[in-house]
């Protein structure tokens, strides 16, 4: 195989891994993706004071408990594979598109909802490597490429595509050939139609075997690809469709968290029981109820007994400020000042209090900043602040540094500056940045450049 021994020789050797530039001595909060909410916005800014002292019961078992199989080493530190994952970026609003009508042709899911229907090239691929990016998240969403069958106790089976997988794998391998590390997904597959992922009782049952499925197919396929590519379960899980779809803290999103632990626990499941290749070594990223940065306080990581330490990996979103990130009413603000900085070191502080300092490691799978009328410039201070505390401000349970990989969030869009969602960096179309400034602050942070 092409790197399989490449990233397993540089950690076993001891080796320096290129990482941002940092060593290990020098080394609020939501979503991004097609909704927005003021309920977001009233719960960073009324629960930054009050949850800053709260301790809570994170489990750690599935990191240090007793593994079903006898515990392994293979001597990939988790912290020095955070490190070398780097800064990352998403190919957002590509194979995660769902539910798209008047297509012909399945593949063309990839550009329905992209400028000028834009299909990935090892040319963008190459570019983000060349910027300085050394992680991509591909999130891809299922559920309309799969054929819905049932077996003889009259439970459904879901086949993947054989098309739609040969295209993920496709772009998989741009990014695996140009030895990025790559994440994959299971995305926009919890639709508030309930169908397939849905965190209620009564869909419990269905989301497990849909879940299982997925990915017992999807580690077969990719069973032989080494630690540069990494599972992560599920994306955004949550009430959609209520009143409770952004909140982690209401009752009803509480419960919702409770039974989201179970599909975290199957997804890990599901890819550990598929014995062959990479699939009891590789880490594997699972997300809180919503994405949310404080969706740790009911989230029990799964149990997971591959046999190698640590490879259970949290994924979380902060778009922190959101008043600065995300929001465009007039609550909304542009300006990058001490309040945003503050939020900001929240973030990491929390990180590091509940997960880091307990041999989590820790991804922010999704960030980022709209580009709004008046915030060119001040957007790349926030970047590359946010950074610079990604990459100094968190410890392990020695008190190291550790690094917290962060994987921009990128839809493509700059189309309008008064709806949000402007998440668009890189111009596909003409493969070049929209904003090469923006994605140097973050990569020149990184580094540790001023």
């Amino acid at each position: 195989m092409r790197k399989k021994i490449v990233l397993l020789t540089a950690l076993l050797t001891g080796a320096v891994l290129s990482g941002c530039g940092q060593t290990a001595e020098k080394t609020s909060v939501q979503t991004a993706e097609m909704e927005e909410s003021e309920e977001m916005n009233t719960e960073i800014q009324d629960s930054t004071v009050e949850q800053i002292e709260i301790e809570t019961e994170t489990a750690t078992a599935a990191q240090t408990g007793e593994p079903a199989l006898e515990q392994k080493d293979d001597g990939v530190r988790w912290q020095d594979f955070v490190a070398d994952m780097g800064m990352g970026w998403n190919l957002g609003n590509t194979f995660d598109a769902i539910d798209c009508s008047g297509l012909s042709d399945e593949l063309d899911y990839e550009g329905a909802w992209l400028p000028g229907n834009t299909r990935t090239t090892k040319e963008m691929i190459r570019l983000v490597k060349e910027q300085g990016f050394r992680t991509i998240r591909i999130p891809v969403s299922w559920h309309d490429h799969v054929d819905i069958t049932t077996d003889e106790n009259g439970k459904k089976v879901y086949t993947i595509s054989e098309a739609w997988m040969s295209r993920v794998k496709e772009v998989v391998d741009y990014c695996y050939d140009e030895g990025l590390y790559v994440v994959i997904n299971i995305h926009h597959d919890d639709n508030k139609d309930k169908r397939f992922i849905y965190p209620t009782a009564e869909c419990q049952e269905q989301s497990v075997n849909y879940i299982t499925q997925i990915w017992t197919q999807v580690a077969t396929v990719f069973a032989e690809y080494d630690l540069h590519l990494i599972f992560e379960v599920i994306n955004e899980v949550r009430l959609s469709g209520t009143d409770d779809e952004w909140t982690p803290d209401t009752p009803n999103s509480q419960e919702a968290q409770r039974i989201i632990n179970t599909y975290s626990q199957a997804g890990v499941d599901a890819i550990r029981a598929v014995d062959s290749g990479y699939n009891a070594s590789r880490f594997i990223m699972c997300t809180g109820y919503a994405g949310n940065l404080y969706s740790y306080r009911n989230q029990v990581l799964p149990t997971d007994n591959g046999g190698y330490p640590n490879r259970i990996m949290v994924s979380t979103h902060p778009y922190s400020p959101y008043f600065f990130c995300m929001d465009v009413s007039e609550n909304g603000k542009s300006v990058f000042d001490e309040q945003v900085k503050n939020d900001v070191k929240e973030v990491f502080r929390v990180i590091s209090q509940q997960w880091t300092s307990k041999d989590v490691p820790v991804v922010i799978s999704e960030w980022g900043t709209i580009l709004k009328a008046d915030n060119e410039e001040s957007r790349k201070e926030h970047a590359a602040y946010y950074v610079n505390q990604a990459v100094t401000a968190c410890k392990d349970s020695a008190g190291e540094t550790v690094q917290i990989p962060c994987i921009l969030w990128d839809n493509g869009s700059v189309a309008d500056v008064t709806k949000g969602e402007t998440f668009g960096y890189l111009d596909r179309q003409n493969v070049t940045w929209f904003d090469k400034g923006y994605v140097d602050a973050i990569i020149d942070a990184c580094n540790g450049e001023d």
